[in-house]
């Protein structure tokens, strides 16, 4: 479909999502580069036409305002949980999409099975509580087989950004997979400054998400990569029927020495980020 020029948020919205320093052209170049991801990770026979979507955590719209096109023929929602961002979107996206303000945690104002295509963008890679929550609940809005593609920050990255106090036990030089689970840096970090950074290894995907989830597609790293932004990973995920619980998800299998092993790795990385705070 030909491309549509929508409307660009206000300076303040564009470097809340990303931090792009007012970067207009690079705000512009990460949304079209992500929507040119996501329609390449759809099957090759998949179309828009009659289909609910939603994008979740959608900003101001960086990803959103790119679908202009396809809002012709499908249904098209958009969610966040900042109040500016959705007012900014109401006053000048919707029409053509529909978009509305979420709480921290779930339910959603929307129907169960109702969905066909849901994208987070740079969501799970700062939930830390709720994480299992809002997978759930994105599972109840899908349709038995519908697709969420979600964004994560690979374990290679956890170790980049804050390697960890050294292991007494001399394994620090394990490879970065094998000690990340879902590891949490950066907790005290407020939203304004980017919020919590949740770290995510492809075992811990298979083994927790693919409680509720078929994973269709799984990359740590390589989801548009641009010299001034730092490239995410993907999962693309089928959703399985049945209805799975938090705790389910959220259940650590003992038998699993990676589990204990990324457990021990974050608590080393936070008593780095502890020790440097207070130094």
């Amino acid at each position: 479909m030909t491309h549509v020029e929508a409307p660009l948020p206000p300076v303040e919205l564009v470097d809340r999502v990303g931090a792009v320093g007012g970067d207009l052209a690079l705000y512009q170049e990460i949304g079209r580069r992500t929507r040119e991801e996501i329609l390449a990770l759809l099957p090759a026979t998949w179309s828009f036409e009659g289909k609910r979507v939603l994008d979740f955590g959608c900003g101001a719209g960086r990803t959103l305002r790119h679908f202009v096109p396809e809002a012709k023929v499908a249904e098209i929602h958009g969610c966040e949980i900042d109040a500016p961002s959705v007012a900014w979107l109401e006053a000048n996206l919707s029409p053509p999409f529909h978009v509305f303000r979420n709480a921290e945690a779930p339910p959603l104002p929307l129907e169960s099975d109702s969905f066909d295509l849901i994208w987070a963008i740079s969501v799970f890679t700062h939930l830390t509580d709720y994480w299992a929550d809002w997978l759930l609940e994105l599972h109840r809005l899908l349709r038995d087989g519908g697709l969420l593609i979600a964004t994560i920050l690979g374990p290679d990255l956890a170790d980049e950004l804050q390697p960890g106090l050294p292991d007494p036990r001399g394994n620090d030089g394990a490879a970065p997979a094998d000690r990340v689970g879902m590891n949490v840096l950066h907790v005290d970090r407020g939203w304004d400054l980017g919020g919590p950074a949740t770290f995510h290894s492809a075992w811990w995907i298979r083994e927790h998400w693919g409680r509720a989830f078929d994973v269709v597609e799984l990359r740590e790293d390589g989801f548009i990569a641009l010299p001034r932004w730092r490239g995410q990973g993907v999962v693309v995920l089928a959703k399985r029927p049945g209805a799975p619980t938090v705790a389910e998800l959220e259940r650590v299998d003992p038998a699993d020495a990676r589990e204990l092993a990324a457990l021990r790795h974050n608590v080393r990385q936070l008593h780095y980020a502890l020790a440097h705070a207070r130094s």
